[in-house]
């Protein structure tokens, strides 16, 4: 078996890493620019309940030893068919969208190889994961394929401030090797693309995967396991009429689409059997928001959120989901007959948007004897009092006199993404509250904040309690126009350098993140 490449590389600068977003980016606009666009909804041309559900493949390791499980995975480009008699040209992990699934134990580390075919930058974070600084996917630590270069071009860039011509540039840097510790408790965890200015082009074209982390107290519930045990990646895409994607950004004010897709398939249909199912639910859209309900109006039976079990299971009857952010539900079809079949609904749209996958009721009663206990998982609940800080920052946009719409820039108390300053250094093992306000403006957009490294937990939203659907462990927050949300963090795992940032993408690539140093 080939030697691992350990070298660390040079890394490249922030300007390095937009003008190398912008050169590599330039065929996938002109693409879209050049199509004419593919209306799903209004056509009826895309078929809504008759592609099966896939299931994104299980990622084995290439070897395993007593320092845990080694992964080789590349990104390249390939093609999917997802639109009736159309190929549609992906950029996925291994070539697949979504990308393979990877499935850990806690405490028992991955080790994973990244390499990319892709002539555009690309570096992948692991979104929840405790990770090293230096495996958590800084958006400047990009990598292209070896022996890549850019060449000198004239061509101006207006993104960031870092308009006029470019100078010939290359990366030496061919791969990025991180290590995943997984020393956190069992979640619903996934890998995506986060490299500077450009991330929400390459996520758009297919780079995100699913990554499960299992554990003792898990395994131990009577969950739905196996085959009944099913991840689901929604995610909104627009297409031009030859099936290919059409990537609009509308400026900087988010990506979005007509056409909804379950694991890579267009408003799929799954056959369930009648017996309880656990359902792994992302929001893998770019600016795309759901409130989740069954067409039936069976209440949903959660069990857990970005960061795992929740100490008691809760009904809900809608669970509002927002860009990153991840649910898991239990649903029971035992009631149904074979035949019935249910459709699960996102309320906040009407029509095929509104509607985002079916399930079929098959086949006999199935005995499925066990039932969920009322209590699941010991939480702790970290309090208010131990907090030795409170920060506050506001999520909104600057004016930008720029030919560009919105004419914004996308900020975190005012200021525009620096990679070289930190806006806080909270020590590590110390308990922080963090208050993130929504700032009035025309621009009424969700701001899903996303910090890395750590889980957080809800103290309060507009001066209420957090709803059920978000009482544990979380690494996104929902926020919304008027908002005013206070969390409590422990700032445990590692020191270093890492993000808080709006997981709008577009809002991202537009410079709404911000550097926090854990000292």
């Amino acid at each position: 078996m080939k030697e691992r490449d350990f070298s660390v590389p040079r890394r490249i600068n922030r300007r390095e890493a937009l003008k190398l977003a912008f050169v590599g980016g330039v065929a996938t606009t002109f693409q879209a620019c050049g199509s004419r666009p593919f209306h799903g909804d209004g056509s009826g041309r895309v078929p809504r309940f008759e592609a099966a559900l896939p299931i994104p493949p299980v990622l084995e390791p290439a070897r395993s030893d007593e320092h845990g499980d080694y992964y080789d995975i590349e990104a390249r480009e390939s093609t999917a068919k997802i639109l009736p008699g159309r190929q549609t040209t992906i950029r996925g992990y291994n070539g697949v969208f979504p990308g393979p699934t990877i499935k850990a134990t806690r405490g028992r580390a991955t080790h994973i190889r990244f390499t990319t075919e892709l002539q555009i930058p690309v570096v992948t974070h692991l979104h929840g994961g405790q990770t090293p600084s230096d495996s958590d996917g800084w958006p400047t630590d990009v990598i292209l394929p070896a022996g890549h270069q850019v060449s000198a071009t004239s061509m101006s860039m207006d993104h960031a401030g870092d308009a006029g011509r470019m100078a010939q540039a290359s990366v030496s840097k061919s791969i990025n090797n991180y290590t995943y510790p997984n020393d956190r408790r069992a979640a619903t965890l996934w890998y995506h693309d986060h490299a500077m200015g450009v991330t929400g082009q390459n996520v758009y074209m297919g780079l995100a995967g699913f990554y499960l982390v299992d554990d003792e107290e898990e395994r131990s519930l009577p969950l739905p396991k196996g085959p009944y045990d099913i991840p689901l990646m929604l995610c909104v895409r627009q297409f031009n009429d030859d099936g290919s994607f059409r990537y609009n950004p509308h400026g900087h004010a988010g990506a979005d689409g007509d056409v909804i897709l379950v694991n890579g398939a267009a408003w799929p249909a799954l056959q369930v059997e009648r017996r309880r199912y656990r359902f792994r639910i992302l929001n893998a859209s770019n600016s795309t928001t759901f409130t989740l309900a069954l067409s039936s109006g069976q209440r949903f039976v959660q069990i857990a959120t970005d960061g795992g079990l929740i100490a008691r299971v809760v009904e809900v009857q809608r669970i509002p989901i927002a860009m990153a952010e991840r649910v898991e539900v239990v649903i029971d079809f035992s009631s149904y007959a074979a035949g019935d079949s249910i459709v699960l609904r996102n309320t906040e749209k009407h029509g095929a948007p509104g509607e985002i996958m079916r399930f079929d009721i098959t086949g006999p009663a199935v005995s499925d004897h066990d039932h969920l206990p009322d209590h699941l998982s010991a939480v702790e609940a970290l309090r208010p009092q131990a907090a030795v800080r409170t920060r506050t920052f506001t999520f909104g946009p600057r004016p930008e006199w720029k030919y560009h719409y919105p004419p914004v820039h996308w900020a975190i108390n005012g200021k525009r993404f620096d990679p070289e300053c930190a806006q806080a250094n909270p020590r590590l093992g110390d308990v922080e509250i963090w208050r993130f306000v929504y700032e009035k403006s025309p621009w009424k957009q969700t701001h899903p904040v996303h910090i890395h490294l750590v889980n957080f937990q809800i103290l309060d939203r507009n001066g209420q309690a957090p709803d059920a659907h978000e009482r544990g462990w979380k690494d996104t927050l929902r926020l919304d126009s008027g908002d005013d949300a206070r969390v409590i963090v422990r700032f445990d795992g590692y020191r270093g350098r890492y993000l808080m940032h709006c997981h709008n993408l577009e809002h991202e690539d537009y410079d709404m993140m911000m550097r926090f140093d854990v000292v």
